[in-house]
């Protein structure tokens, strides 16, 4: 597993967790704003994403992701701290806090939610599975970026463009394909589980994520504390919008990571 760590041992620690497709690069903005804030940030790349390899048995649970990630923060002598997870990474933030509560502080959810995702909204990715293994990442990239007007009109810009298409094919055909068949098995009581546990929790989404934007208000009812930011932009809004994803997601450092010292 690849893991990077910036910034001097604190107990304010924050493990970033990319969603598929992704790696840590994607969390370049993001590191500098922590960093300023004097947050220890440690990232790392999931199975067969980036610099991950994606391991003998290529066939996984979202519990093998969690068990990874319990593996990392072990490694590094970690007790607690607090998480900031995008898409599937967003889903094994809560899954584990809901597995380790006494090992997290907050939670930050970027395009993703603690509700289990449909089966019919699971359904697309029998296509892009597919099309990954015939075409290749690269062609999966520019068929994701043009997949919704939203995505389309944002990566009309080439430094937008030129950084998903960058990011998105460090992830490796076996990781794409088995990662996605993850999404099948998050647990149904995560929400509840996770209402029941005294953190702070914040989200953020893409307008035109209409399929995040609906698990995270159904998960907003069950969770009345959890703070929803909602920014132009479709799923990888943080490329996308991330002039505006930035201030949401500084807001949402101030709810949740930094909480205590604005009290």
């Amino acid at each position: 597993m690849y893991y990077e760590v910036h910034g001097r041992k604190t107990d304010r620690a924050v493990v970033l967790i990319h969603p598929i497709g992704g790696n840590t690069e994607i969390w370049n903005n993001e590191i500098k704003i922590m960093l300023k804030r004097k947050i220890r940030v440690i990232a790392y790349d999931l199975r067969g994403h980036g610099k991950s390899e994606i391991g003998k048995i290529q066939a996984f649970t979202m519990y093998d992701l969690v068990n990874d990630l319990r593996n990392l923060v072990d490694y590094l002598g970690v007790k607690k701290c607090s998480f900031v997870g995008h898409s599937i990474g967003g889903q094994i933030s809560c899954i584990f806090a809901i597995t380790y509560p006494e090992r997290v502080n907050s939670l930050i959810i970027i395009s993703s939610s603690s509700e289990a995702i449909p089966d019919q909204d699971l359904e697309k990715h029998h296509g892009t599975r597919r099309f990954a293994r015939e075409k290749g990442m690269n062609a999966l990239a520019q068929e994701t970026m043009c997949e919704h007007e939203v995505a389309r009109e944002a990566f009309r810009n080439k430094n937008k463009r030129e950084t998903f298409t960058r990011i998105f094919t460090k992830t490796t055909v076996e990781g794409f394909s088995s990662t996605t068949v993850a999404l099948y098995s998050i647990p149904n009581s995560v929400t509840k589980s996770l209402g029941a546990i005294s953190i702070p929790i914040s989200g953020i989404v893409g307008s035109d994520d209409e399929v995040f934007v609906r698990l995270m208000r159904q998960m907003q009812k069950e969770i009345p504390r959890m703070k929803l930011r909602i920014v132009n932009g479709d799923h990888w809004v943080i490329v996308e919008s991330h002039e505006a994803f930035d201030r949401a997601f500084e807001e949402s450092l101030d709810d949740t990571i930094l909480l205590k010292e604005t009290q």
